[in-house]
């Protein structure tokens, strides 16, 4: 889960607007904030699907290597769903992770978000009334299903990302926020289930809280290994979809 906290600079954010790697076979992984490349799956969110992207290891870059499909990595460090209107300019670099959003006919959506909302927003303690403006109890009001319905209408599928808990007896930025995030988790996926062409799968189907190997130093965002079998799971729900 990505800490509020890490927000690159503004002149890195821009930077990576050029930056283009390559991975296995004939797929891709572009890096966006304002125009985007060419690409089959976006992969919108926050910090946990930016990491390791420096390595080529980013979950992007194994959803890439698992389809052999082009990838275009949207996901911003410190990124929320959504930004006060005062934070008009970061929104467009990214931080407001449906700005990072562009209509192209994508094949698939792959997002996750929420985390740095419940940190920044309520310290991850009462956050009822954040989480409900993000996706309500039964998942058909908020922030998430507006979005992820005019995702569709542009005909793309959306496949929405849970997030995994906290290594187990480590204290870390959101050691609080493990009730709070299994409760988005369960909203995301009773939302994926009222919605036609939205999919919903946990990273915590993978990534073990007793496994130090699952996490980078941190202790927060996924090592390498984590990336892999997270971005192999997305991959594997993404495949299943296509042959139902």
């Amino acid at each position: 889960m990505p800490s509020f906290l890490c927000v690159p600079s503004v002149r890195a954010r821009l930077l990576l607007i050029t930056v283009v790697a390559s991975v296995v076979g004939c797929a891709e992984v572009s890096r966006i904030v304002a125009d985007v490349e060419d690409g089959s799956v976006l992969v919108l969110g926050d910090s946990v699907m930016e990491w390791n992207v420096d390595q080529e290891a980013s979950i992007a870059d194994v959803i890439a290597a698992e389809l052999d499909r082009a990838v275009v990595n949207g996901g911003v460090s410190g990124a929320r769903l959504s930004m006060p209107d005062d934070n008009a300019k970061r929104g467009e670099l990214g931080y407001d992770i449906r700005a990072q959003y562009r209509a192209r006919g994508w094949e698939w959506v792959v997002m996750d978000g929420g985390a740095n909302d419940l940190g920044g927003e309520c310290l991850c303690r009462r956050c009822e009334r954040t989480l409900d403006e993000m996706v309500s109890d039964d998942g058909q009001l908020g922030q998430y299903p507006d979005f992820v319905r005019d995702v569709v209408s542009d005909g793309s599928r959306v496949l929405v990302m849970g997030y995994y808990a906290p290594p187990t007896g480590a204290q870390t930025s959101f050691t609080e926020c493990t009730g709070e995030l299994a409760s988005l988790n369960g909203r995301l996926g009773r939302m994926a289930a009222a919605i036609d062409s939205v999919y919903y799968i946990s990273a915590s189907e993978v990534i073990d809280p007793t496994d130090a190997l699952h996490y980078d130093d941190d202790r927060v965002h996924p090592s390498t290994v984590g990336s892999r079998l997270i971005g192999e799971l997305l991959a594997q729900a993404m495949r299943s979809a296509e042959a139902e």
